[in-house]
């Protein structure tokens, strides 16, 4: 007897939308045929089934037919002669009940389908999932609503996955019938006609579904549309204006896109309308999904779409946000720039791993950032992490904001030093330039050890020191990484876990690193003081292997340890300042400052008549006889600008000396105090 041939469509057989209790006139055995049964028929046949059942013979060669027996563990004789291909599809009748139900007679009827047939389940298991699970699944019309777009989406690829012809369509058609039900989808024996029947039969039944659920929501959609067209909604309707697999933004100054992946309207107090949704960030490795919340607190009439924290992605604002993600993009890894906002001007280190590791990490340069599709640039934040080298803080910071340095290309010679110790420093850290270049002419004997820059300042309080690591920072148009002594643990092996830390980020960020006021771990050991003694040990072997540059800056030494004397690769002693140093430091800061020493231009601050200021020699003579210290002049000329600017007056020469005077009244008196 010849296979039953599929029922075709006529006007006779296909249904009306709306089937109320129906009967159903299909079988319900299709699901693609379970090889299991076929592999259970096969056990219960005597163990004395010959070979040749499964068994092809040929010229001095045998074919068998084995199929993996999960009881046994072991590869099994299988005839596929015995495996019946699928039944024919079902006809076009019945595929659910519509169920019309009444809690009594004046009640609004409730609608609820059921009976769905065995082509519909696996297609709602896999896009609606809850309740489709049960043996005998139950659902209220409504609730299909909010996924009705996605489930005619997921309907369209089903289609033209049934019908493609293209070379992978049959491997594609297999992959979906396993994911949709037919567990024997994912073996070879599978004819690709019956897997393309399957996916056209659940195609068929879904079809008919869609159409009845879109007759259904016409009333409630054309309600929408009607309120959406005035830039209205109503609290009821958000479930099918925010849907899943929809796009939305954040409606403030600085939005932000997420696709909405899950709704929830929450009942209890505070009652809301809440969805998650899903975007993309840099994780420091590589681009990552990550979830957020958004909730739209319950309203009574109508509320202007405009008043709600999110709105439907517009083609406008997703081109801006994918601008920005670009942007967002480049900051990926390593990077140091400046970051300006309002009064805000910090040199910082964009750095996600080390905001995530502030414990220091060591960096992989052979580590290449991957690209993100151009069609998820919307999806990116607006703010990178890392580390603000000015205030000392892990922070975030706007894309936006963030700016090349502009590195003090002057800087140098700025530095009031003695022209052969400039020299001197310079040479040496020429070196570090080229991380090649010191490998291969200052490493130390032993592997790792050494091979970076150690210089050691040493002086009274503003003579340079600092000065000097900054310039040095600016030559080499690296960051500078300045940590306090009193940032550092005085216990010695949480300060040697610190130091480590420390190292580790100024070699991933390739900083110039300044440790000020390091007394403590460079003077002489002693018998009588074995904390201190065991500080200075950990120092030692800690900051030797150092392979970048390393500025200690000390006031108060009297006696260097020996062991770290043969650690330095140079040490400089600062002086106080000399009349003729101090009429340089402020000649320095005079030029900043955009007042023009007689003779000279100050290209700083462009000046006309009215706001010219001109210091003259005598000026300097009489300034620089005043025993001021580096430091204690540049704040003298910041103080001097900011009381012209709170007089909203040029600075003037009368200025500097109005601050000058009140200083040097503030020194006599805390000299009368002391003694």
């Amino acid at each position: 007897m010849s296979d039953p041939k599929p029922t075709e469509k006529t006007e006779e057989n296909v249904p009306a939308t709306e089937v109320v209790q129906g009967e159903s006139q299909g079988t319900a055995e299709l699901q693609a045929t379970a090889l299991v049964d076929s592999v259970s028929e096969q056990k219960q046949d005597t163990e004395s089934e010959t070979l040749s059942s499964s068994a092809d013979a040929g010229p001095h060669f045998l074919k068998l037919e084995q199929i993996w027996d999960y009881d046994e563990g072991k590869w099994v004789p299988y005839d596929s002669s015995k495996f019946k291909p699928p039944p024919p599809r079902f006809d076009l009748h019945n595929y659910f009940y519509i169920n019309v139900r009444y809690k009594n007679a004046l009640d609004t009827p409730k609608k609820v389908l059921t009976n769905f047939s065995p082509m519909l389940i696996p297609f709602l298991r896999r896009y609606v999932g809850d309740t489709f699970f049960y043996s005998d699944p139950e659902y209220d019309l409504v609730h299909f609503f909010p996924s009705l777009k996605w489930l005619h989406k997921k309907h369209a690829a089903l289609r033209n996955l049934a019908t493609s012809i293209d070379e992978s369509g049959p491997d594609e058609r297999r992959k979906m019938a396993r994911k949709l039900g037919a567990k024997d989808a994912e073996f070879g024996h599978l004819d690709d006609k019956y897997i393309t029947r399957y996916l056209t039969d659940i195609g068929d039944h879904a079809e008919i579904l869609l159409q009845y659920l879109d007759e259904e929501f016409k009333p409630t959609a054309e309600r929408l549309a009607a309120l959406l067209s005035y830039g209205q909604i109503e609290y009821d309707l958000l479930r099918y204006h925010f849907e899943p697999d929809v796009t939305v933004f954040t409606t403030t100054d600085d939005p932000m896109a997420y696709i909405i992946t899950e709704t929830e309207y929450i009942t209890s107090d505070p009652k809301a309308y809440h969805m998650t949704g899903k975007a993309v960030r840099w994780s420091g490795h590589k681009y990552e999904w990550h979830f957020v919340s958004i909730k739209i607190t319950q309203f009574a009439g109508t509320k202007e779409l405009d008043a709600l924290p999110c709105a439907v992605l517009t083609d406008e604002v997703k081109e801006n946000l994918k601008k920005r993600g670009r942007v967002y993009t480049s900051y990926a890894g390593m990077h140091y720039r400046s970051y300006v906002n309002s009064d805000i001007h910090d040199r910082v280190i964009v750095d996600r791993i080390a905001y995530d590791n502030q414990d220091g990490y060591v960096a992989d340069p052979s580590f290449k950032v991957p690209k993100l599709h151009e069609d998820q640039l919307h999806l990116l934040p607006s703010k990178v992490y890392g580390f603000n080298m000015t205030r000392k803080l892990w922070m975030s910071f706007h894309v936006n904001h963030l700016h090349p340095v502009q590195f003090d290309e002057s800087a140098w010679d700025h530095l009031v030093l003695d022209p052969d110790t400039k020299t001197l420093i310079k040479g040496l850290v020429d070196v570090t330039k080229n991380a090649n270049s010191t490998k291969d002419i200052i490493s130390d004997v032993i592997s790792g050890k050494g091979g970076g820059l150690i210089a050691v300042l040493h002086g009274p309080p503003g003579t340079g020191k600092t000065l000097t690591a900054e310039a040095v920072a600016e030559y080499l148009k690296r960051p500078l990484y300045m940590v306090g002594s009193s940032e550092l643990p005085t216990s010695p092996s949480r300060l040697e876990s610190s130091l480590r830390s420390i190292l580790k980020l100024a070699t991933a960020w390739d900083a110039v690193l300044l440790i000020d006021e390091a007394d403590v771990y460079l003077e002489q050991r002693s018998l009588h003081e074995l904390e201190r003694n065991a500080l200075v040990s950990v120092a030692l072997r800690v900051l030797e292997y150092h392979r970048g540059v390393l500025f200690l800056t000390t006031n108060r030494i009297k006696d260097f340890d020996d062991a770290f004397l043969s650690k330095f690769s140079i040490g400089i002693k600062y002086p106080e300042l000399d009349q003729s140093a101090r009429k340089a430091v402020w000649q320095k800061f005079f030029q900043l400052a955009g007042i023009r020493y007689e003779g000279t231009v100050s290209d700083q601050v462009a000046t006309t008549a009215e706001n010219e200021c001109v210091i003259t020699s005598e000026d300097l003579e009489e300034l620089s006889a005043k025993p001021f210290n580096g430091r204690t002049i540049k704040n003298l000329v910041r103080t001097s600008q900011a009381l012209a600017l709170a007089s909203n007056v040029p600075l003037s020469i009368e200025h500097v000396r109005v601050v000058v005077r009140a200083s040097e009244k503030f020194l006599d008196e805390f000299a009368t105090a002391e003694r």
